[in-house]
């Protein structure tokens, strides 16, 4: 076990909390945009609970931990998940193999990809997925709002 990942696990208890979940966005973000329900972890093989017909793509590259937040404005939602994998090499790979034959940008992270429904980004050990179910100008904006506080967040984790 690395000295961040024993950093982050005594961060967690002593806040009470997982290391991952200050790393969601509050209300407001962007305004108007409220979190949907509460936030939740999936830890280890509970991985299948949340995404079973995709998860061992995870586990073969060394997952960790994902937190989900759902974020909603009147009838807008868009669904934010932080996967943190045991190492660079592994979120790499998961990026890679998700993103083949895409168009990869570097908006967000040091790699990421974007459409009109969802923002997928690389930065260290973590991959992040922003989804929307519809096209629309609210969710776009929404996406890029959350998109650009959480990759602040993971760049000065990298610091």
């Amino acid at each position: 076990m690395s000295f961040r990942t024993v950093w982050l696990i005594l961060l967690a208890l002593a806040a009470g909390g997982d290391p991952l979940y200050r790393l969601l966005p509050a209300d407001g973000t962007p305004p108007g945009w409220l979190r949907s329900g509460q936030e939740r972890l999936f830890v280890g093989a509970a991985l299948y609970r949340h995404i079973n017909g995709g998860a061992e793509m995870y586990h073969q590259h060394g997952f960790d931990r994902l937190a989900v937040q759902d974020y909603t404005n009147g009838g807008h939602e868009v669904r934010v998940e932080i996967y943190r994998m045991n190492g660079v090499a592994g979120a790499l790979a998961v990026f890679a193999e998700m993103t083949a034959g895409m168009s990869v940008e570097n908006r967000y992270g040091t790699s990421c990809v974007l459409d009109d429904y969802q923002v997928l980004f690389l930065r260290g050990d973590s991959l992040v997925s922003l989804t929307t179910y519809e096209k629309s100008a609210a969710a776009t904006e929404a996406m890029a709002a959350l998109a650009a506080e959480i990759d602040a967040a993971l760049a000065g984790l990298a610091r």
